[in-house]
């Protein structure tokens, strides 16, 4: 069964005491919460987890509402119907998720527009996947011994407002890791190389530790994290894509590494390996017309 582990750190209203007058100050206003919903009952089973997380810099209650009505429709309409492929339940709580942020900008609420970072991750007990995000929260893939920036690979179209726009489809591996976490959280994970040890971590125990071992610079953060760790029966072959309005593209996917300057595309078969495929059916062919 898959597995989340949340880290809040200094969450609003509950910041740490040991945390510096100056750096709770500048943060007073800083807004971050991630949350994970479980299906409710056997209905409900194949949809699997539902993982949300938001983060907005100098909100105002108003904004704050706003981030919770998101959350509560798309927990409520993901989990509402279900249709006989579990992405279109996504892309539905997705819809009405786009309907309420319209209805803010009718309202006249807009100031929320270019603060707002919000992801919305889905996986099923097959493991299939379903990813979407709203500006720019951090999502990573760790697989097969590598990183790969999965927010790199979903591009917002341009729309008269930021909504979810382009979603990724797909399947991981058992064991393989997905870290969604907020912005300001993603910066100091990188400067602490936290991202190389949670790869090389077999197991959730290896993982909190590896949070123990950086709890003093932890103490001083400010965000939030939720490590998924896949767990069932997946497809050995597979193939993500990224669905749009225009319809779907094979992912392409931005390698971590450093400060993940390097694009590589490694979850399906390259050119090369495409080829080689081709010639030996093509060979295979060659010999079944030869004997007949």
């Amino acid at each position: 069964m898959t597995k989340v582990l949340e880290y809040h750190f200094n969450p609003p209203f509950r910041r740490n005491s040991q945390v510096p007058v100056w750096l709770k100050k500048k943060n007073q206003n800083y807004y971050f919460d991630g949350l994970c919903f479980k299906p409710a009952g056997l209905r409900e089973k194949p949809l699997g987890l539902l993982c949300l997380l938001a983060e907005m810099a100098d909100t105002d209650p108003e904004e704050t509402a706003i981030i919770s009505g998101l959350v509560k429709i798309i927990q409520r309409e993901y989990y509402r119907f279900f249709y006989p492929n579990p992405t279109d339940c996504f892309k539905w709580a997705l819809e009405q998720g786009n309907r309420f942020l319209s209805r803010q900008i009718k309202n006249n609420n807009v100031n929320w527009l270019s603060k707002l970072n919000f992801a919305a991750f889905a996986i099923r007990p097959n493991l299939s996947i379903n990813l979407a995000k709203i500006n720019d929260p951090a999502i990573l893939l760790f697989t097969n011994g590598e990183i790969f920036d999965l927010a790199q690979s979903l591009t917002q179209e341009s729309a008269p407002f930021k909504s979810f726009s382009n979603t990724i489809e797909g399947e991981v591996q058992n064991n393989d890791k997905i870290l969604i976490l907020s912005r300001k959280l993603f910066e100091t994970f990188d400067e602490e190389e936290m991202f190389r040890w949670l790869l090389s971590a077999k197991s959730q125990r290896a993982a909190k530790d590896v949070f123990k071992q950086k709890k003093d610079t932890l103490r001083h953060s400010f965000g939030v994290c939720l490590l998924v760790r896949a767990k069932g029966q997946s497809n050995p072959f597979r193939l993500m894509r990224r669905s749009s309005g225009s319809g779907q593209s094979t992912a392409k996917y931005t390698r971590l590494a450093g400060k993940m300057t390097s694009r590589r595309a490694r979850l399906f078969p390259g050119p090369l390996q495409t080829i080689l495929l081709l010639l030996i059916l093509a060979s295979l062919a060659f010999i079944v017309w030869r004997m007949f």
